[in-house]
């Protein structure tokens, strides 16, 4: 599934913290991986190299194909991204959420012009996630909306390239009578027992209660230590259909691990 890794960096550290994941499902998935710096001067360009190269170098990874770019562009970043994936559309991108200048608001510009352009599923290295490998349970969260549901197939996917569980999720309002519980297991139980029959491979299910979905999930990802989180950019809440939904971009915020965010291909029409 995963052919071929592609890390933007922007030269600061944080930007770097992409390699955590990058490398160890490289590993995985015998996946080489493009270190990507983009510039819009050619000026930059002698030092954008040297960051590049100095920056593969100071990571001593051995065993794993990493191969650094630096590329001149007249537009956004996202858009030189996204030209690059253009040619290589098996590629799979993974960045950190933070770093400096023009990607330090992934969130706002680099991730919302990939995502606008339609390229995805693309996997976010938060400020809280910790990267220790990736053999924990996957978590892939639904709200009842088909827009979240969308992200089932591909959480199951995953689930079986990276050899996890994985649990299908949901959070509602606490203080919820205990008639009401039932029912609203009743939905997480029947997504789990279709995609352990369409995929054979066993799911859990659980519903969380808090008034933010991005702690209860944050605290149920850090109980079970799951190594990654999949979620649509967009859900129920979520109807602003050009920009990454609150709910998502908190995600990312809030848990302890990365997260993998895909566009709901229902969405493809309306950017």
């Amino acid at each position: 599934m995963v052919q071929r890794l592609m890390v933007p960096v922007d030269g600061s550290p944080e930007s770097w913290r992409a390699m955590d994941v990058a490398v160890p499902l490289a590993r995985r998935c015998d996946a080489p991986i493009d270190v990507v710096e983009v510039e819009v001067t050619e000026r930059e360009l002698h030092d954008a190299e040297w960051r590049v190269t100095d920056g593969i170098r100071a990571l001593g990874v051995e065993g794993v194909e990493i191969i650094g770019h630096v590329k001149l562009t007249d537009d956004t970043v996202g858009a030189a991204l996204a030209e690059l994936l253009e040619q290589r559309p098996e590629t799979t991108i993974v960045m950190s959420s933070h770093g400096r200048g023009r990607s330090a608001a992934l969130l706002g510009s680099v991730t919302e012009d990939l995502l606008h352009r339609e390229f995805g599923p693309m996997i976010v290295v938060g400020p809280n996630a910790h990267v220790q490998g990736l053999d924990g349970p996957l978590i892939v969260t639904v709200d009842g909306s088909d827009l979240s549901e969308q992200a089932v197939p591909l959480a199951a996917a995953w689930a079986i390239e990276l050899g996890v569980r994985p649990w299908i999720v949901e959070v509602n309002e606490p203080g919820q009578a205990s008639s009401e519980h039932l029912v609203e297991s009743t939905y997480v139980a029947r997504l789990a027992r279709h995609l352990t029959e369409d995929s054979g491979h066993p799911t859990e299910f659980e519903v969380l209660h808090g008034s933010n979905p991005a702690d209860a999930v944050a605290d149920f990802a850090a109980q079970i230590g799951a190594s990654l989180v999949v979620s649509t950019t967009h859900g129920r809440t979520g109807l602003s259909r050009l920009r990454i939904g609150s709910t998502a971009s908190a995600f990312v915020r809030r848990v302890p691990c990365p997260v993998l965010l895909v566009r709901p291909p229902s969405l493809a029409d309306d950017g």
